[in-house]
């Protein structure tokens, strides 16, 4: 479990915990090492495959972690056929029915559509599942519109970055996507921003911070959590009083 270090804020583990030396990325060994850690929680990425199948994977296609830089796309392939493209260091796609096996009831899982297509078919697998620990986000407002109407008992983040509407307007942005958490690039928050939203019960998680310095402005800001690469590295590192990275 991460050490206990002196801030209220929640470290959640971005695409699992990874690295220089760890698992890839949005893999199972990366979940479990996030769950071994003693994050909150895990966010990942979900992308439709050919068949409709909801995939763990960042990217549209597979050529950043392939040795063959694949150029192949996600929703190109199936399911079937991504579960056995061997990614660097030999890992492998998992399905979100795969990580909601391992984790749901573990950890809190914050699932973060690529697509908004993917909506109805996360939905889905969520059926008929415990209802708290899973959160739905995305950067396409549709998307959380959607799954505002689809899964209503479910909390749905807006995620938003320098320049999109969502970030120029915020609560009009929450307003109309019915949004429960806002989700923002970090160098966007602000004391008044914090404010506005708690006035609102809108809490605030911010990616992708591995700096201790500032998870610790974030957390004196009021941020409710962040997203962190490294999120056992960095309680260690606030529970030792670290300043910045070395």
């Amino acid at each position: 479990m991460a050490p206990t270090h002196d801030l209220s804020i929640d470290l959640w583990a971005h695409r699992g915990s990874h690295g220089p030396g760890g698992p890839l990325e949005n893999t199972l060994p990366a979940f479990e090492r996030a769950l071994s850690e003693g994050a909150v929680g895990v966010e990942l990425d979900v992308h439709l495959s050919a068949d409709g199948v909801p995939v763990v994977f960042h990217d549209e296609t597979l050529a950043r972690l392939t040795y063959t830089a694949d150029p192949r796309r996600i929703d190109g392939l199936t399911a079937a056929e991504l579960g056995t493209v061997p990614l660097l260091g030999d890992a492998r796609i998992p399905t979100l029915a795969d990580v909601l096996d391992l984790a749901l009831g573990r950890t809190r899982l914050n699932i973060e559509l690529k697509d908004p297509a993917g909506v109805q078919a996360t939905a889905k697998l969520l059926d008929g599942r415990p209802t708290a620990g899973v959160l739905i986000s995305s950067f396409a407002e549709s998307a959380v519109a959607a799954a505002a109407e689809r899964l209503p008992e479910r909390p749905r983040a807006l995620i938003v970055e320098p320049g999109d509407g969502g970030a120029i307007d915020p609560l009009g942005a929450i307003e109309r996507t019915r949004a429960t958490h806002y989700h923002p690039f970090h160098g966007l928050v602000n004391r008044r921003l914090v404010a506005a939203l708690a006035e609102r019960g809108v809490p605030i998680n911010v990616w992708t911070v591995n700096d201790p310095a500032l998870a610790r402005r974030l957390d004196r800001l009021g941020v409710a959590g962040l997203m962190s690469d490294r999120p056992g590295w960095l309680g260690r590192a606030l529970a030792r009083g670290v300043e910045r990275i070395v």
